[in-house]
């Protein structure tokens, strides 16, 4: 395995574990926040949070990088607000479930886009979302009969090509040019978005959801989606999705550690099902390795 690629996938456990705690964070914010504020929020700080540093470099943005930036920024809108409505008609397990299948949507539309995986990606990817399954629900999802449900995987069906696109722009763009112009696009998106959905929000209010703003818009889109991006050049969007799914697993992880949560066998054996996804994916790497 290559020094860059076991340094990309380090980072991008890393952006999982942080995204992991967000989820807390999110959650805490709703009590004092409407939801397409907060992501107008959130991305917004994340935009500012770079621009000093893109401006200390001094490098001259190029179109494909707008386009590109621009591209990733509205399969990301696209995504974070169909997520956020969709909660609003199906249960959180279900949601995080039909979000997860993201993993296994880049393979199968690789196929269209001759991008293809190899065999262990795609057994690597059922497995992640097996282990997603287990973690998520009760065991039971219920019946695929509403909006929410319908909402959720548009969802994911966004969130597979905002991993396709990163992987398409990522390798011949800034990383800090690229997130900021994605983080932009977001935000506008998002803010009228909350505008048309006639949502509110007041200075109260930013003050009341501070902690959560400030981890959710600056570490976690501002610090980890950067690092998502510079990562990406490195590993295939397929390969990263699966290692970015254990975002659930550090969520689990940090409510156990921090909120005192309770989980059962079977949520253990989702964590334990990811991470074997994690590791399966990384076996050809290995394997070219030694020969």
């Amino acid at each position: 395995m290559k020094k860059t690629t076991v340094a990309a996938t380090f980072f991008l456990l890393l952006t999982a574990a942080i995204w992991g705690l967000s989820y807390s964070a999110q959650s805490e914010a709703m009590k004092t926040m409407t939801p397409l504020f907060f992501v107008f929020l959130r991305y917004l700080l994340g935009t500012l949070i770079l621009l000093p540093f893109i401006f200390c470099m001094k490098r001259k943005p190029d179109k494909k990088l707008f386009t590109g930036g621009i591209l990733c920024g509205l399969c990301l809108a696209g995504g974070e607000i169909l997520q956020q409505f969709g909660l609003l008609y199906t249960t959180a397990g279900k949601a995080g479930f039909l979000t997860a299948l993201y993993v296994i949507m880049i393979p199968v539309i690789g196929i269209f886009i001759k991008k293809r995986s190899n065999g262990a990606v795609w057994i690597a990817s059922l497995i992640s979302v097996a282990g997603t399954f287990f973690l998520c629900s009760d065991g039971t999802l219920g019946s695929f009969n509403n909006t929410g449900d319908i909402l959720m995987l548009l969802c994911a069906l966004f969130f597979a090509f905002q991993f396709i696109a990163i992987a398409r722009f990522a390798p011949q763009a800034d990383a800090l040019q690229l997130a900021a112009v994605q983080f932009f696009t977001v935000t506008v998106i998002s803010g009228v978005t909350a505008l048309i959905a006639g949502e509110n929000c007041t200075f109260q209010n930013i003050a009341a959801t501070g902690g959560p703003l400030l981890y959710c818009g600056v570490i976690a889109i501002g610090f980890a989606c950067t690092v998502q991006i510079a990562a990406q050049k490195y590993v295939h969007p397929a390969t990263a999705s699966i290692i970015l799914s254990t975002a659930s697993v550090f969520a689990v992880l940090w409510g156990w550690l921090l909120l005192n949560e309770k989980y059962s066998l079977q949520h253990l054996a989702g964590c334990v099902l990811i991470f074997t996804a994690v590791i399966l994916v990384q076996l050809p790497d290995l394997k070219s390795r030694k020969e």
